[in-house]
C-alpha cells in the first residue's frame, strides 16, 4: 500500500469518486449511484465505472509543493507570472509539475497533423467506424445490401436473381445520373420572361400559399404580393434579377402542385417556369437585394426536393446554405431581420434533411448559427407548431452525421458509438413526445389524418421522418451489437427494426406520387424499409410475421408500380417490386419442403417388397431434401457471410476501401434523369 500523503497534501489535492457513472452521465440519466455496476449499466450490460475528481485547488496555493502522479512525458508546466516565476520554471523538478489530461485526436485531421501516444486511443481491434449503411457505392453501387451479404441471400436462395437484379438497377442508375444541358444552370441560355396570363399567375401564387408556404415559410408573403401589384411590376421583371427569380420559382411551384409537373426534366409547364428562375441563379450573389434573392434560391431549393431535379439539387443547396450564412451577420441587424430568420430556417430544414438522406457533409455550420426561431402562425396546424419541430428534427439529423457518420472520425471504440446511438435514440423518442398526439408516430388514429390535404402531408413527413433515424440508429446499434457478440442486444434491436420497416410500409399507400414530393419520402425511406423486410424474410421464413411481411411487401413493390406508371415508364419502379416475387417464391419453396418432410413422416418405414416406382420416389424425394440440407449448411458454415440486416464492421483505416460517407440513404436515385 502507498504511504499516506501528508494532511496538507489531502486537504489541497484529494480526489472524490464521482456520484454518477461514466455512463450515466453521458447519457444525462440519473445513476443509482456507487458501487458498480449501477441499475442502468446493469438493465444495459455496459461496463459501470465510476471516475474520480480532484478538489480545486485554492488560489493562494503554492502550486510548486504538490506533488502529481502524472507521467512526465505527459505533462505541462505551468507558467508563473510571479516575478519569481521563470526562476521556479527553470528549475523546478518535472516530478513536481501540474499534470494535465492529454487531449483526445478525435478527428483523422488531427491524428495527421498531431499524431496521437499508443495510450490515448483503442487498439486496432478496438476501434471501427460505421460503414456501409448508405444504399450506394460497393461492387453493384447499391451497398444497402453488402457483397458479403448478397453471397448469404444467394446462398440461402440457391439462385443468383437478388445479384441479378441489383445489378440491373445499378445500370438503370448509371444511365440517368447525368447532368444534361437542359438542367444545369450553369447551361442553360438566358431565357425570355416566360408568356402566362394575369389569371394563369394569380391561380399558381394562390395554389402556392394554399400547399407549399404553409410547409416552407420563408417568403415575405406582404412584401411579394404588394411587389406583384405595383403599376411597374413589368419593369420590376426585366431589371430586378432576384425578384424575377422569386417569381418564376413560386409560379413553377404552383404549377407544380396544379399538375404541371413532369418526371422527367425538360417537359412541363412547371419546368418551363423554372427554367427562367434557374438561368438567373448564377446571378443570386450579386443581386443588389440580397434577402430577395435568398428567398429565390430557397423557392428553387424547394422545388429541387423532387425527382426532377435531382442532379443539380447539390449544387442549388450549397449555394442557398452558403448565401444564408454569408448574409446572417448583416440581415440580422437589419430592420428585414424576422424576414431574414424565416428564411434561414427553412434554408436549414432543408439543407440538413436533405444532406443527411444523401449522406453528404452539410454546409451549415451548426455552431455558428446565432439567428433566433421566429413566431410564424402559417406554420401552425392547431397544437403543431411545425416550423419547430421540423427545425428540432433536423438538428438531430445534423448531430448524428456530425458524431456518427463524418468520415474524419477516428480512434473510437464501440462504447463510444454505443453512449452517441443511444442518446440520439433517446433525444428521438423525447421528440416524438413532444408532437402533439394527432401528428405523433404511433398514435392509433393517425391514419384518418393521413387523409387529409395539408394535414396528411404534415404528419407523413412526421412519420418519415421519426422513422428514418431511427432505422439508420438502429441499424447502425446491431453492428455494434454483432461487433460486441451480444446477442440479447441484438434480438431486441433487430425487432425494433423490422417494427420501424413495418410502420414505414403501412403508410406507404398514403404517399402522394407527384413529381412534387420529396424524393427521400416518395422512394428512399420506402425502399429501405422494403429491403430490411426482404433480408428479415428470407433470412427468417418460418417467422410467424412472414406472412403478413409479405403482404407489406406487395404493398411496397405496388407504391413503386405506381411510380413507374405515374412517370409513363421513365421510372422503373417495377424493378424494385421484384424484390416480392423473390420472397414470395422463396417462402413457397420452404413450404414445400416442410410438406414434404410431415408427407415422408407419416409413411411407415419401407417394405422391402416395394415396387421399383415407389423406390423411385422415396429416391428422388430424399435427394431433394438432401440437396436443399446441403445448401443451408452451406450458407450457416460460411466464414465469410454476415448476420442479416447490417453490415459487417471494417476498420476505417485498415480497409483499402475508401469509407462510405455518412447515411447514403437516397443516391439509389442519384439524378434519375
Amino acid at each position: 500500500m502507498p504511504p499516506t500523503p501528508p494532511l496538507s497534501e489531502r486537504r489541497l489535492r484529494s480526489t472524490l469518486t464521482s456520484k454518477a457513472c461514466d455512463s450515466c452521465k453521458a447519457r444525462k440519466i440519473r445513476c443509482s449511484g456507487y458501487p458498480p455496476p449501477c441499475q442502468s449499466c446493469t438493465i444495459r450490460g455496459a461496463t459501470c465505472r465510476f471516475g474520480t475528481r480532484k478538489i480545486p485547488l485554492r488560489k493562494n496555493v503554492n502550486r510548486d509543493i504538490l506533488i502529481t502522479t502524472g507521467d512526465a512525458s505527459s505533462s505541462v508546466k505551468v507558467k508563473d507570472v510571479s516575478p519569481s516565476g521563470p526562476n521556479l520554471a527553470t528549475y523546478a523538478n518535472p516530478k513536481q509539475d501540474i499534470a494535465f489530461p492529454p487531449i483526445q485526436n478525435d478527428l483523422f485531421i488531427d491524428r495527421i497533423l498531431f499524431g496521437s501516444s499508443s495510450t490515448d486511443v483503442p487498439n486496432a481491434d478496438e476501434r471501427f467506424s460505421l460503414k456501409g449503411i448508405g444504399l450506394l457505392s460497393g461492387t453493384h453501387s447499391v451497398t444497402f445490401f453488402s457483397d458479403s451479404r448478397l453471397e448469404t441471400l444467394s446462398a440461402k436462395l440457391q439462385n443468383n436473381k437478388v445479384n441479378d437484379l441489383i445489378r440491373r438497377m445499378s445500370s438503370v442508375i448509371n444511365s440517368r445520373a447525368k447532368i444534361t444541358t437542359s438542367t444545369s444552370p450553369e447551361h442553360l441560355p438566358e431565357l425570355g420572361l416566360s408568356s402566362l396570363d394575369y389569371s394563369s399567375a394569380a391561380k399558381y401564387i394562390a395554389i402556392y400559399y394554399e400547399q407549399v408556404h404553409p410547409l416552407f415559410p420563408h417568403l415575405d408573403r406582404e412584401t411579394f404580393d404588394s411587389t406583384i401589384a405595383s403599376p411597374n411590376f413589368s419593369t420590376i421583371l426585366v431589371n430586378d434579377t432576384a425578384f424575377s427569380a422569386l417569381y418564376h420559382s413560386v409560379l413553377a411551384l404552383g404549377s407544380l402542385h396544379d399538375g404541371g409537373g413532369s418526371f422527367e426534366p425538360g417537359k412541363g409547364k412547371a419546368w418551363e417556369l423554372l427554367s427562367v428562375a434557374l438561368a438567373k441563379v448564377p446571378d443570386l450573389p450579386k443581386a443588389k437585394n440580397s434577402l430577395v434573392a435568398l428567398q429565390a434560391i430557397t423557392t428553387v431549393a424547394v422545388y429541387c426536393l423532387g425527382v426532377t431535379c435531382i442532379s443539380i439539387e447539390h449544387r442549388i443547396m450549397t449555394e442557398m446554405a452558403r448565401m444564408a450564412q454569408d448574409l446572417a451577420p448583416s440581415l440580422c441587424k437589419s430592420p428585414y431581420s424576422k424576414a431574414f430568420y424565416r428564411v434561414f430556417w427553412v434554408v436549414y430544414v432543408i439543407e440538413k434533411i436533405m444532406s443527411f438522406h444523401f449522406g453528404r457533409p452539410s454546409a451549415i455550420i451548426d455552431a455558428n448559427i446565432v439567428v433566433h426561431i421566429p413566431y410564424i402562425p402559417e406554420s401552425h396546424l392547431g397544437a403543431l407548431n411545425w416550423a419547430h419541430i421540423l427545425a428540432q428534427q433536423s438538428r438531430l439529423l445534423s448531430r448524428a452525421m456530425n458524431t456518427l457518420f463524418c468520415p474524419g472520425l477516428c480512434h473510437r471504440g464501440s462504447q463510444y458509438f454505443l453512449v452517441t446511438i443511444d442518446q440520439l435514440l433517446e433525444d428521438l423518442e423525447q421528440w416524438r413526445a413532444s408532437i402533439a398526439e394527432e401528428f405523433r408516430p404511433g398514435y392509433p388514429s393517425q391514419f384518418n389524418l393521413l387523409r387529409r390535404p395539408m394535414h396528411g402531408t404534415v404528419g407523413i413527413w412526421i412519420n418519415y421522418l421519426y422513422y428514418s433515424l431511427k432505422l439508420i440508429l438502429l441499424r447502425s446499434r446491431l453492428q455494434i451489437d454483432s461487433y460486441q457478440g451480444n446477442g440479447l442486444g441484438k434480438i431486441s434491436h433487430s425487432d425494433q427494426l423490422i417494427e420501424v420497416s413495418r410502420s414505414v410500409l403501412e403508410i406507404v399507400t398514403y404517399v402522394d406520387v407527384e413529381p412534387s414530393t420529396p424524393l427521400w419520402i416518395i422512394a428512399a425511406i420506402p425502399l429501405c424499409a422494403l429491403f430490411v423486410l426482404f433480408d428479415h424474410v428470407i433470412s427468417n421464413p418460418k417467422s410467424p410475421d412472414t406472412r403478413s411481411n409479405l403482404a407489406l411487401l406487395n404493398i411496397a413493390g405496388g407504391h413503386f408500380s405506381r411510380i413507374e406508371f405515374a412517370s409513363g415508364g421513365t421510372l422503373p419502379g417495377s424493378l424494385i417490386s421484384e424484390f416480392t416475387y423473390i420472397a414470395r417464391e422463396y417462402i413457397n419453396q420452404c413450404d414445400n419442403q416442410d410438406s414434404l418432410k410431415e408427407a415422408q413422416n407419416m409413411i411407415p418405414s419401407v417394405n422391402h417388397d416395394t415396387s421399383v416406382g415407389e423406390s423411385y420416389t422415396s429416391g428422388a424425394s430424399h435427394s431433394l431434401e438432401q440437396e436443399f440440407e446441403m445448401a443451408q449448411a452451406t450458407v450457416l458454415n460460411s466464414t465469410s457471410l454476415m448476420d442479416p440486416i447490417y453490415a459487417p464492421i471494417e476498420s476505417l483505416w485498415d480497409s483499402g476501401n475508401d469509407p462510405l460517407y455518412g447515411v447514403d440513404v437516397m443516391n439509389l436515385f442519384n439524378s434519375i434523369m
